[in-house]
């Protein structure tokens, strides 16, 4: 995800929760909510971005070697009686 959560403290939250108990109306929408803690999406932070662009290249080997490791790796995961088919039919 490209931003950071700010999430209240707990004592802000059981401030709340206590303060919408003695209150005798309909929950406010969630929006309300989140604007009356101070839970917000942060800005993204341009050098997190700049890591994980540099971190590109890395991923994709990581998943070209898994892909090779299971591409080999396949026939010694086949259901025993294809194994033994393909032994007597050789």
């Amino acid at each position: 995800m490209d931003r950071r959560v700010t999430q209240p403290t707990k004592e802000q939250v059981r401030a709340y929760m206590s303060a919408r108990e003695h209150a005798h109306r309909p929950p406010p929408a969630p929006q309300d909510i989140r604007r009356q803690l101070g839970w917000t999406l942060a800005p993204p932070e341009p050098t997190f971005t700049l890591i994980k662009l540099c971190l590109l290249p890395a991923t994709l080997g990581q998943l070209a070697a898994q892909a090779t490791w299971a591409w080999c790796l396949a026939p010694l995961r086949a259901e025993p009686e294809v194994v033994q088919h393909v032994r007597t039919s050789a």
